[in-house]
């Protein structure tokens, strides 16, 4: 009798505690996924608040620009600002389209320079991409001539993967109402020069500095890519438009063409 009631404890007992590890795994899948979804919902929460936040202060440079306040310098400086929205920093800078390459027009020796100078591939591989984008323009034996008709057509592009394009897609463009840089010269290689300095990476470096005062003769441009970068908590968002500033629609006197979604370019405990 005894050992039989023993027995039955001993099972009880195991039964308990299968139970109780069970719950425990329950109740760690249920906080596990309540985490995910508060991420989730502060990851979303996060992006529209920069998406809204950027095209705002996207609105206030541009304005900026139409009403000469740069242009009033000598000579002028490229429109760059920092606003403070609330409780949102936020570093919005204009980058001239002409700055950048044409991926439509540029030659293989322009492009192969682009891709060393974003850092994207050593010498001889930048060439062998560059090629590639150009004959892809060209089009394959027998089919006519194609175009890119937004900066990730180069994706499709044999060689050009991810990780590349991401380091090229700040010094590149398919401009509207205006042309890009198109063949290799010293002017291209300053103004690439120029750029470098003008990219989300560079300028969250100097996170705590003043913007680049950067001065470009009496030119005039007819188009931008806008960058705001929006500081949302410790993490730092980056909102994209491009534009065009001579092919207005409605009752704004600037066009926007193409607006990015809003992407994290820098967070909590990385470099930037």
């Amino acid at each position: 009798m005894m050992a039989h009631s023993r027995r039955e404890a001993g099972v009880a007992l195991a039964v308990v505690v299968w139970f109780i590890a069970g719950m425990s795994l329950l109740v760690a899948g249920v906080v596990m996924s309540a985490r995910t979804d508060v991420r989730l919902a502060q990851l979303h929460m996060g992006r529209a608040q920069a998406a809204t936040a950027g095209d705002g202060a996207v609105n206030l440079l541009l304005a900026d620009i139409q009403d000469g306040v740069y242009a009033k310098d000598a000579p002028p400086r490229l429109p760059q600002q920092r606003y403070q929205l609330g409780e949102l920093q936020i570093d919005v800078a204009a980058v001239p389209t002409q700055w950048l390459v044409d991926i439509n027009a540029a030659t293989p020796a322009l492009l192969a320079n682009a891709l060393q100078v974003s850092g994207a591939l050593q010498a001889d591989s930048a060439q062998f991409l560059a090629n590639a984008v150009v004959q892809w323009r060209f089009g394959s034996e027998g089919a006519k001539a194609t175009r890119f008709d937004a900066l990730e057509d180069l994706l499709s592009v044999q060689g050009m993967n991810r990780g590349t394009w991401d380091r090229l897609r700040d010094y590149i463009a398919v401009p509207v109402g205006g042309v890009g840089l198109s063949r290799p010269s010293a002017r291209a290689n300053h103004v690439m020069g120029l750029v470098r300095g003008l990219t989300p990476a560079q300028r969250l470096l100097a996170a705590e500095q003043a913007p680049p005062d950067v001065r470009v003769g009496a030119a005039r441009f007819s188009g931008y890519r806008v960058d705001a970068l929006v500081r949302v908590g410790d993490t730092v968002w980056l909102r994209r438009r491009w534009v065009s500033m001579s092919a207005s629609r409605g009752a704004l006197p600037w066009r926007v063409y193409r607006t990015e979604p809003a992407r994290i370019v820098n967070r909590p405990g990385s470099r930037g």
